[in-house]
């Protein structure tokens, strides 16, 4: 049997094993907060949500209804449940159609400015509707060498480009991870953040630098102007609340980090005097606001590891002294042969590859529009 034929077959399965008692709690509630009047009256919107949950959506269990049905099928081939675990990883976009290639479309991502050829299992009769210039908002899956239609995507005309543009700039910004799928996107993202790390550098000589609360927006409009005259030596200073910087966490700490991460961006860190403190004295780890601080920081995933890489720097005897009193299971604890395999640990995005740039470099067209839509 064609692939194509047999994910058709195998997507139907999918779906009522989706739908049935097994998962009833979990849908249900994924259902309610879509649809929270408790209304399912868009068929197309319901098939998208209901899609998401089959492919994506992460289970109580901690995996997903795809990877359960894949297991309770130990008879499917190997190539079939290669493709099925593919599935996970979705291409969603807002698509400008630019024409058709036999029983394909070929649609043009505004989101990541790549051009998919996508079938569908239905034929070429699923796209009898579509013009060139229309847009479609779904999403893509790969069976094969070829991309699939799944679920059951939105057309509109193309009238609606400039509304749908607006819409592509902010899932843009609010996803960069599905910019990146784009290697050209990343590459030029990185690249931007390699010199605007060395910009930081050069403005306040240090790619880390602690200053207090109240003072973070006005460094940051600083550094933001600093950047903006590379380009244009007129240029004016950012508007404040273009910087969205009025978490009330900065403004009244009594001092903030304000981090340049390489490869990613500018970083926040709250009462960093606390963390410092205790790197010139370890025995303020009795104290439990210093034992928390010290200890948020090194388990938060998210936070790069180069700030508790400087600070441990400036004095490792001393830092062998902080982790041993904050690692007491750890008996011996030395940071000068371990600390590297401890960062590795808790912050496995930062040595695998995974964390990607905060920074998404929109096209013209897409930055316009995310522009006009935040006057």
């Amino acid at each position: 049997m064609d692939l194509l034929e047999r994910a058709g077959e195998l997507k139907g399965m999918l779906v009522d094993f989706a739908l049935s008692p097994r998962f009833d709690n979990e849908l249900t509630a994924v259902i309610w907060q879509s649809f929270p009047d408790g209304v399912v009256d868009d068929e197309a919107q319901f098939t998208m949500v209901l899609d998401h949950f089959a492919l994506q959506h992460r289970l109580r269990s901690g995996g997903t209804v795809i990877e359960a049905f894949v297991a309770s099928h130990p008879q499917l081939a190997d190539a079939e449940r290669e493709m099925l675990l593919g599935w996970r990883d979705v291409v969603e976009g807002i698509f400008e159609v630019r024409g058709k290639d036999r029983d394909a479309v070929l649609l043009s991502n505004f989101v990541d400015e790549l051009t998919y050829r996508a079938r569908s299992n239905l034929g070429r009769t699923a796209f009898t509707t579509l013009r060139k210039r229309m847009i479609v908002v779904g999403r893509l899956v790969r069976v094969g060498d070829d991309w699939v239609v799944s679920g059951n995507p939105a057309a509109f005309p193309a009238s609606a480009r400039d509304q749908m543009l607006a819409a592509a700039a902010q899932e843009a910004m609010r996803n960069p991870a599905a910019v990146f799928r784009n290697p050209e996107k990343l590459a030029e993202a990185r690249r931007m953040l390699a010199e605007q790390h060395d910009l930081f550098v050069e403005l306040f000589g240090a790619d880390l630098i602690v200053v207090a609360g109240s003072e973070v927006s006005g460094k940051v409009r600083e550094f933001y102007h600093h950047v903006a005259r590379q380009v244009r030596p007129d240029a004016e200073s950012p508007d404040p609340a273009s910087l969205s910087l009025d978490d009330a966490d900065w403004l009244t700490a009594d001092r903030v980090a304000i981090h340049f991460v390489p490869g990613e961006g500018l970083s926040f860190y709250p009462d960093f005097h606390l963390i410092e403190e205790v790197f010139a004295n370890p025995a303020l780890l009795s104290r439990r606001r210093y034992r928390e601080a010290l200890t948020d920081l090194l388990r938060d995933p998210d936070t790069s590891p180069e700030p508790l890489r400087q600070l441990a720097a400036r004095d490792v005897s001393k830092a062998n002294a902080v982790f041993e009193k904050l690692l007491k299971r750890k008996r011996g604890f030395r940071w000068d042969t371990e600390g590297e395999a401890l960062l590795r640990q808790h912050k496995p995005g930062y040595f695998d590859g995974s964390q990607l740039p905060r920074t998404v470099p929109l096209s013209k067209t897409l930055s316009d529009a995310f522009q006009h839509s935040h006057p």
